[in-house]
């Protein structure tokens, strides 16, 4: 019963919150669904990746499958089926348009479903940054300020042509325009706008 209500839930191999599971049993306890999880986990059927996140694995050649830190950070903080809810930020983003070819250890994330101005996490090993949004990322706005937390973060590093392309080219592709820039851009630190500006990129968008 247990692992046949999880599985017709959740996806193989994609993180599952404690809580989740919890939600999915209200006519039991915690500790009877403790109990539920801690013989699904004998069984293998459902696996214990870090304190608080599960996932259903899948059985591979060389045993069971597994998942990455960067599927859990994603899943919590970036976003979740047609949900979006946050963006990568920092060196990450920088790297994403070959503005830096630093590639960076540690990633950055902005995020709504953080409260913190800045707060270091480590899951699995790896460190990430969590940084709460300015104000709520979602799928419709998600790209525009993707841009401007790009041009925000810019401290005098010279954009070249190459870089300048690959931002226009995302801009298009995604269906950005000037509105959406100008309007996401008046609600970040006047920085950002004038290096947007100063960029030449404005003119280039289709």
């Amino acid at each position: 019963m247990f692992s046949e209500r999880v599985k017709n839930s959740f996806k193989t191999n994609k993180p599952i919150y404690t809580e989740e599971i919890i939600r999915l049993f209200p006519d039991y306890s915690r500790p009877q669904i403790f109990r539920f999880i801690k013989k699904a986990e004998e069984k293998k059927e459902i696996v214990n990746f870090v304190k608080g996140v599960y996932y259903i694995p899948s059985k591979t050649f060389i045993g069971l499958s597994t998942i990455t830190a960067d599927s859990v950070i994603a899943r919590k903080y970036l976003k979740w089926n047609d949900e979006v809810f946050g963006i990568y930020g920092g060196l990450k983003l920088q790297n994403m348009f070959s503005i830096t070819t630093q590639v960076p250890n540690i990633y950055e994330i902005v995020s709504n479903n953080e409260s913190s101005k800045r707060r270091e996490v480590i899951i699995d090993g790896r460190t990430f940054i969590l940084r709460k949004s300015r104000f709520k990322i979602n799928k419709d706005n998600a790209n525009a300020y993707m841009i401007m937390e790009l041009f925000n973060d810019l401290n005098g590093e010279k954009i070249d042509e190459f870089a300048k392309k690959r931002i226009v080219d995302f801009i298009n592709d995604k269906d950005v325009t000037k509105e959406q820039l100008m309007d996401v851009g008046l609600k970040f630190p006047a920085k950002a706008l004038i290096n947007l500006i100063r960029s030449n990129i404005l003119n280039e968008i289709a």
